[in-house]
C-alpha cells in the first residue's frame, strides 16, 4: 500500500490492546490520571502504528542496568485483539461466508496482514488465506449478477428493452458484511462483468 493510502492510514489507527512492561512517567493521562505514571502491567489500547513501535523499542534505556545474559524488554507487549480471538477464528473455520467482517472490523484484512507480519504467524496466515478464497467465490457470484440495459437495432424498432440479471435481498445482506478490501474486490468484479455483458450484447 502507498504512503497516502487512506485505508492503510485508517487501519493503522485501529486501537490494539497492550500491556506495559515498565513504569512510564507522565503517561497517566492515558488512564485518566494526568501527571501520574503508567504502571507496569497496566493494560491499555493504543493505535497500531504506535503500539508496534513500542513493542519493538527497548524499554531499558540504561544499558548499564542489564547484564549480558539478560534480554531487553520492550515498552509494551501486544495482546491479541478481539477481532483475532479464538471465537472469531472458530467462526472463520466453521463458515467463512456467513461471517460479518464489517461488524468485526471494517479493515479486517489490512489488520490481519499487519498482525501476521509482526508475529510471522504462519497458521493465522493460512486461516486468513482460506477466508479470502472462500469469500471471494461468494463475492464473485454476487458480482456476476449484474443488470445491463442495451438496445439492439431490432429492439429500437420494437421499442423494447432487455434487462439481464437482477439483485435480491440475500445479495444485499451479504454485501453489508464485506470489509473495505472486499468492497474493492466486489466493485472491480462487478464493473468487469457489467462491461463484459454490455460488450457481448452490443456486439
Amino acid at each position: 500500500m502507498g504512503y497516502y493510502d487512506i485505508d492503510d492510514i485508517l487501519a493503522d489507527s485501529v486501537e490494539i490492546p497492550c500491556k506495559f512492561q515498565h513504569d512510564i512517567p507522565g503517561l497517566g493521562y492515558l488512564e485518566n490520571n494526568p501527571g501520574k505514571p503508567v504502571k507496569k502491567n497496566a493494560k491499555l489500547e493504543l493505535p497500531l502504528w504506535l503500539a508496534r513501535i513500542l513493542a519493538i523499542i527497548d524499554g531499558d534505556t540504561n544499558e548499564g542496568e542489564l547484564n549480558q545474559d539478560e534480554e531487553s524488554v520492550p515498552f509494551v507487549e501486544l495482546l491479541t485483539p478481539d477481532m483475532f480471538s479464538p471465537k472469531v477464528i472458530n467462526a472463520i473455520k466453521a463458515d467463512p461466508t456467513s461471517l460479518d467482517l464489517h461488524a468485526i472490523n471494517s479493515y479486517f484484512y489490512a489488520l490481519a496482514l499487519k498482525w501476521i507480519s509482526l508475529f510471522s504467524d504462519r497458521e493465522f496466515a493460512d486461516i486468513v488465506t482460506t477466508l479470502l478464497l472462500e469469500r471471494s467465490q461468494a463475492i464473485n457470484n454476487h458480482a456476476s449478477s449484474v443488470s445491463v440495459e442495451f438496445k439492439s437495432s431490432l429492439d429500437s424498432v420494437r421499442g423494447t428493452q432487455v434487462t439481464a440479471g437482477a439483485s435480491n435481498a440475500a445479495a444485499s445482506m451479504f454485501l453489508l458484511t464485506l470489509d473495505e478490501f472486499e468492497k474493492k474486490v466486489y466493485k472491480k468484479s462487478h464493473e468487469s462483468y457489467k462491461e463484459t455483458k454490455k460488450w457481448m450484447f452490443e456486439k
